[in-house]
């Protein structure tokens, strides 16, 4: 199953209706920072189910709301409406989800054509794995928080992405299943690099740290590592970790920034080794990641400060020769 369509009204700065398609493989959006292209995230992750304003970048409700500006009213409603399609087949099932919300709380879920409760609709959710999507976004400001929590804090979080009781360790298999994942990654990212997931019991805690091989023998633990080892530890132990979930999409929000330009080529062949299973969605400004792509889309700003998508085009050498990344 893959995100085959979103139409965003009313979310954030999307003013107006908005219509994006995505093919499976790496889809990315590209435009000037500022132009509202973690919006579409955020607008995705919310048709899901998701409440945080936190993790949707706010700090209330009503921040989800197109605010108006002098030339156009504030929105009164925001829907999101998602298409996913069950294989590449144009004739293949798909499945409709959609969510709407009025300025006075009004929250209406469907599946289909059936209006939901919220319960109701995060179970049928989860029979699709799509409420696992929910956990399966990396935002540009989150690549290091694994790695930057204690070992006793990493294993609770840890926990907490599995559904795990944090008073038990691993279960060996799942363990082992993330560990060789973790390494085969790594062997894209640092060559020659080895790394183990080390659990330990503290005072009666459990504790997670990494152990990792460095070329010349050296031995490093996480917290020894420099700002870019850790960026490309932390972002293949996340995407380790989200397989074992088994969502039909990863949403990845200017991940690569910290990286230098030996992980970035690198790097190509570590994401297309990851959207040969599961689909990519990318907000990025490298080049690098665009070449890759199986679509693009451009997102610009309206002098109202509204969003809207410049264009939207299947990726092809020709296309890519015109196109002139920043």
């Amino acid at each position: 199953m893959y995100l085959e369509d979103v139409i965003i009204e009313g979310f954030k700065s999307f003013s107006q209706e908005t219509h994006m398609q995505f093919q499976p493989g790496i889809n990315v959006f590209i435009g000037n920072n500022g132009v509202g292209k973690s919006n579409i995230l955020d607008a995705v992750v919310w048709a899901l189910g998701e409440n945080s304003p936190h993790r949707l970048r706010c700090y209330q409700p009503g921040d989800l709301f197109f605010a108006g500006d002098g030339s156009q009213s504030p929105a009164r409603r925001i829907k999101v409406h998602l298409t996913f399609r069950e294989g590449r087949d144009k004739n293949a099932a798909a499945l409709n989800v959609s969510r709407e919300m009025t300025q006075d709380g009004f929250n209406r879920y469907a599946i289909g054509e059936d209006a939901l409760s919220e319960s109701d609709f995060r179970r049928r959710l989860s029979a699709f794995q799509l409420d696992k999507s929910l956990e399966t976004i990396i935002r540009q400001e989150q690549i290091n928080d694994l790695l930057q929590l204690n070992p006793r804090g990493r294993f609770d979080a840890i926990c907490f992405l599995m559904n795990l009781d944090p008073a038990e360790d691993l279960p060996p298999d799942l363990k082992e299943k993330i560990a060789r994942r973790l390494n085969q990654y790594l062997a894209y990212l640092m060559p020659r690099t080895g790394i183990e997931l080390e659990s330990t019991a503290q005072n009666g805690f459990n504790e997670m740290d990494l152990r990792l091989s460095m070329p010349g023998g050296r031995q490093l633990r996480s917290h020894q590592l420099s700002g870019g080892q850790k960026a490309v530890t932390s972002l293949a132990l996340k995407l380790a970790l989200f397989e074992q979930l088994q969502p039909p999409f990863y949403l990845l929000d200017e991940v690569e920034p910290s990286l230098d330009y030996t992980h970035h080529k690198s790097m190509q062949a570590f994401l297309k080794d990851i959207s040969d299973r599961t689909q990519l969605i990318m907000i990025t400004h490298l080049r690098a990641t665009i070449d890759l792509a199986d679509s693009v889309h451009g997102v610009r700003t309206r002098p109202d400060g509204s969003s809207f998508m410049k264009f939207y085009f299947l990726m092809d050498e020709k296309l890519l020769r015109l196109y002139k990344c920043c």
